[in-house]
């Protein structure tokens, strides 16, 4: 299990942050043609940042929005193609609902699936940070306007720094093609298969990836060695914290960066008490899905 998401339409729908403000986004006009959408999000113990960026983009692209009513044959629409055509309002809630995750076992329901609290808010963050981003270059793009320099130089840096963790002569070998956005099915030794969308790898692309797959391995088993040498040498921690220190990154400046106007994104708060209100007239109601 890897990132569970069920979503809920609606024309309005209000929510509890920090235990003490409520926010309202959308109206509650059946004949308006404002709509929204409230997903709900819980995290397994194995998902990894780029299922969450994979989840982040797969969110915003579902087409299961429709600014009119069921039945009146209007098509229906992702959040950010409404966004983008800026003929209606639309709104985008995000609430963290760890026991999505959950098996019911007799007369009792287990958790044991679920990323622990400290994992989990930390991809409930990244996962609210890559849907800010995503909407903020839809924004720009359909505006014709530039990317704001904090914008540039953070998403630079978390690139380069998810490069170096991938090349790193640290990651097993298994991990270094465990990229959603780019395969979907690997091997017993975690070289992929199938591209993204689900086709068969060529031979030469095989070839290749099994070539790099060969070459780190190598890398790999050398840092072992190192790494017990310095163990007995007394000095593991040392090296392992030098190599570990960066610099952070660009702060995030969301507030003045992305339009209420252009699509109304809400935060909720993760481990807090919650409260919700909404009203849809807008069947079918829910929709889920794992990624």
């Amino acid at each position: 299990m890897s990132v569970s998401i069920v979503v809920q339409r609606f024309r309005q729908c209000k929510l509890l942050l920090n235990e003490e403000q409520w926010v309202t986004v959308g109206e509650e006009d059946n004949n308006s043609s404002s709509c929204g959408l409230l997903a709900y999000i819980s995290f397994g113990s194995s998902t990894t940042q780029s299922q969450v960026e994979t989840a982040a983009q797969t969110l915003l692209n579902l087409p299961v929005l429709t600014t009119g009513l069921w039945g009146d044959s209007s098509s229906t629409q992702s959040i950010l193609s409404l966004a983008t055509a800026s003929t209606s309002s639309c709104s985008l809630v995000i609430v963290p609902q760890a026991n999505l995750i959950s098996k019911v076992k007799g007369k009792t329901i287990q958790y044991h699936g679920q990323i622990d609290k400290d994992s989990g808010e930390q991809l409930y963050d990244y996962f609210c940070s890559c849907i800010q981003g995503l909407l903020l270059e839809a924004q720009c793009e359909a505006r014709s306007e530039e990317l704001p320099e904090w914008y540039i130089k953070r998403k630079r840096f978390l690139e380069q720094q998810q490069s170096k963790k991938s090349h790193s002569p640290s990651t097993p070998p298994e991990d270094i093609f465990r990229d959603d956005l780019k395969y979907s099915e690997w091997d017993e030794r975690g070289i992929p298969t199938t591209d993204s969308e689900g086709n068969a790898l060529t031979k030469s692309a095989m070839k290749k990836l099994n070539k790099m797959y060969e070459s780190h391995k190598k890398k790999y088993f050398k840092w072992k060695e190192d790494e017990h040498q310095r163990c007995d040498n007394g000095n593991a921690s040392e090296q392992t914290t030098s190599s570990m220190a960066t610099d952070a990154p660009p702060v995030e400046q969301w507030d003045g960066c992305l339009d209420e106007t252009f699509c109304h994104f809400v935060k909720g708060s993760f481990g807090k008490r919650q409260g919700l209100e909404f009203s849809s007239d807008m069947g079918p109601f829910v929709h889920s899905f794992t990624v």
